[in-house]
């Protein structure tokens, strides 16, 4: 019992140090937030993530930092202060230390300009420690990298009307060193840049992890996508341990509302998260991707323990919504029994990318650990 006490306070110890590697932390500090001796807790930390405290509060700012060294004419200071060193000189050290060379000469080597065709591809660029030349940002359709990149990004390209993809037009009088793109893009689209930029394909149908660490030996950044990768895996087998779904997996459902119907839907990110890394069995018999039209009557008939549910953003949607919770069938779920209902949004669950996946992660955890 007390080891799953300290195991939990170890782990709200390693969030708190990713909410705020950028202030002053003390080993002293950190440890009195886990209630053990400096000693004692250092070594409890270590044993379980491999590094210890400060070492990983030296990886977060060492990582941020070198986001921040891909931007032009940002002064040393200003990315010391930044990343939680007082000292200029000291932080040059550090960056030394950890990455071999200096941060001017970190600088010099990102001048590349490099953008992305869909907002997914952000995703995977976030997790190599990359920010892009030039994106389609948008506050209502990538918000969140909207929110993130906004002051960052020196190109904001508009999206396309079906909200897939960026325009070509804007793209092609920029100076772009090399484009990222999913592979299924349209003929004409790619006629359109193949014959402008030198491109990279990546497959976003394939694991996504897998996908990140192609694109990062690419970059040369796989030492950043590795990290990524390690610090996804223990945050989920952190919330994989807390939810405690091995012995009986629940069955999950999500659906997705428009206008007047509800669809079983599981898309590539869902199918990654629920059903492959928690673990979660599916309460539709369907193999694979679906997003099938169901019933009332075929909804109210599945064996639902947790119940997740998209609903379009528009009135008719809405109340498709309300009607359903009146009907008994849907009443009689086991899910709604029980309150397993969790209302999510098409940001980031339409979304398939590794950031997106770790966003998703954080969610469940909210939604499901007390």
């Amino acid at each position: 019992m007390q080891k799953q006490s300290q195991k939990t306070d170890l782990t709200e110890v390693r969030r708190y140090i990713e909410e705020n590697f950028t202030k002053h932390l003390s080993l002293a500090h950190l440890a009195n937030l886990s209630g053990l001796s400096s000693s004692y807790f250092s070594s409890a930390f270590k044993q379980e993530y491999i590094q210890s405290p400060m070492e990983y509060v030296t990886q977060l700012r060492i990582q941020k930092a070198k986001q921040l060294l891909q931007k032009q004419d940002v002064r040393l200071k200003f990315i010391a202060e930044a990343v939680g060193y007082s000292d200029e000189f000291y932080f040059s050290r550090v960056f030394k230390k950890v990455e071999g060379i200096s941060p001017t000469m970190y600088s010099s080597q990102q001048k590349s300009n490099i953008g992305v065709v869909t907002g997914n591809m952000m995703g995977y660029l976030h997790a190599a420690g990359i920010i892009p030349f030039a994106a389609p940002l948008s506050a209502k359709w990538t918000p969140y990298y909207y929110n993130l990149w906004a002051q960052e990004i020196e190109h904001k390209v508009t999206l396309t009307q079906n909200k897939n993809y960026c325009s070509p037009n804007e793209l092609l009088h920029l100076p772009i060193d090399l484009l990222i793109s999913p592979k299924d893009l349209s003929s004409e689209l790619v006629k359109r840049i193949e014959d402008h930029f030198p491109i990279y394909w990546l497959d976003d149908k394939q694991d996504c992890l897998v996908a990140l660490t192609e694109l990062a030996a690419r970059l040369n950044k796989q030492e950043e996508a590795k990290q990524w990768i390690t610090q996804y895996r223990a945050r989920l087998e952190d919330v994989r341990r807390r939810l405690d779904w091995t012995s009986t997996p629940p069955k999950v459902l999500v659906i997705r509302i428009y206008q007047q119907q509800i669809f079983a839907y599981c898309n590539t990110g869902i199918q990654h998260l629920l059903f492959q890394d928690l673990g979660a069995e599916s309460s539709y018999e369907q193999p694979g991707l679906y997003n099938t039209e169901i019933t009332f009557d075929e909804l109210g008939k599945l064996k639902v323990d947790k119940l997740f549910t998209i609903i379009c953003p528009d009135d008719e949607s809405r109340a498709t919504w309300h009607h359903l919770q009146r009907e008994v069938g849907f009443r009689q779920l086991e899910a709604i029994k029980q309150q397993q209902i969790y209302v999510i949004h098409s940001d980031p669950w339409f979304e398939y990318s590794p950031v997106a996946l770790k966003r998703m992660l954080e969610e469940v955890a909210v939604m499901m650990i007390p």
